[in-house]
């Protein structure tokens, strides 16, 4: 890390997302450290850990500049925290346990500055102890309203190496332009966790703005948090249920059109129908009443996101969605039932989406 002006292009701050992340901070920090692009700032956004974090940074790293947050209200409100505090418009969001290779802020640098109208550049993700697999490369925004992941659990041999043109955004590395979103905070802090990056990508499409996958740019993903992360032991935490579940039904409310809504309506509704059921299977179904509560208790704020996005609208949906089998998480679908339901819905999906894609 170091404080002198790249030599050409823009400035960089880089900005760690931290949260009891002690285990992980020694390895990315040290991949900033040999970073081949002096970054102009590095600051540590500290999610109230109750851990040593912040202690690590203060004696091993003290370039860092650390932003002490009084509580954890999730990471979009620590991404606004750094949005707003970062010194420069460049900003290199990274989780905790991301470690960036040495030209990857290089490499976005550039491909940010390649096109007109580019408000985010995202490397391609391999995990760190499996460097020959891509964990995933930007994503796109599924019909259904979920995030799909591009190249996920793919081989990194014979992976294209393009720049490609995406509709959806993955935070756990991403460089931001701050002078292409404006002064408000970008993150809908009540997303709380889980798809506030994907709400995030589909209402900057909406918007109008660019996002790029990047595949020369690399980092490595570690094992994430205890109790949130799929990574470490795979099972899906009741919180991370109540929030996929929520913050898909607020994304496809707030941000698909209306003529899209109602071409959609009867594959969405018969989505329901399979979710609950699965709910109840897994015994989530307190889960579910739970999001389906808050949605009904929260239809303005509902409304009023969805007022703010359509008044707005520059792309079409037709340019944002796609089609295809909808992307599950793998965790989801245990047991012959399960499978058998998912590929119902799977080939309802293509069928569905031969049928109205056009009419977008």
């Amino acid at each position: 890390m170091s404080a002198a002006q790249p030599v050409n292009g823009r400035p960089i701050s880089l900005c760690v997302i931290n949260y009891n992340g002690e285990r992980h901070l020694e390895r990315s920090l040290r991949a900033v450290r040999q970073s081949a692009l002096p970054l102009d700032e590095v600051l540590l956004v500290d999610n109230a850990s109750t851990d040593a974090s912040r202690d690590l940074v203060r004696h091993c790293y003290p370039e860092v500049r650390v932003l002490p947050l009084d509580r954890n209200d999730g990471p979009a409100a620590a991404r606004n925290a750094g949005f707003g505090s970062a010194q420069h418009d460049l900003i290199l969001f990274v989780d905790n346990d991301v470690a960036i290779a040495p030209s990857c802020a290089a490499e976005l640098r550039d491909a940010l500055a390649s096109r007109k109208g580019v408000l985010v550049a995202m490397p391609r993700v391999l995990y760190a102890e499996r460097r020959d697999t891509i964990q995933y490369e930007g994503a796109d925004c599924h019909f259904m309203g979920h995030m799909a992941p591009r190249h996920c659990e793919s081989p990194v041999i014979g992976a294209a190496s393009a720049l490609v043109e995406v509709n959806s955004l993955i935070t756990a590395c991403f460089l931001l332009d701050r002078a292409a979103w404006g002064t408000m905070p970008p993150f809908d802090t009540s997303f709380i966790f889980n798809y506030e990056d994907h709400d995030l990508g589909v209402r900057s499409r909406v918007l109008g703005h660019t996002l790029l996958a990047v595949p020369s740019a690399l980092c490595l993903h570690g094992s994430g948090t205890p109790g949130l992360s799929l990574r470490l032991g795979g099972q899906q935490s009741p919180l991370r249920v109540y929030c996929l579940m929520r913050n898909r039904w607020r994304i496809i409310l707030q941000c698909f059109a209306g003529r899209t809504l109602l071409l959609l309506a009867p594959l969405l509704a018969l989505f329901e129908v399979f979710q609950l059921l699965g709910c109840i299977r897994k015994g989530w179904f307190r889960v579910w009443l739970s999001a389906a509560v808050w949605m009904v208790a929260h239809a303005g704020l509902t409304a009023s996101g969805r007022r703010e996005v359509q008044s707005a609208r520059r792309t079409p949906d037709r340019a944002i969605l796609q089609g295809g089998d909808i992307p599950f998480s793998r965790s989801l679908a245990q047991g012959w039932v399960q499978r058998a339901a998912c590929g119902v819905l799977n080939r309802l999906s293509r069928a569905y989406w031969g049928l109205v894609e056009s009419r977008l």
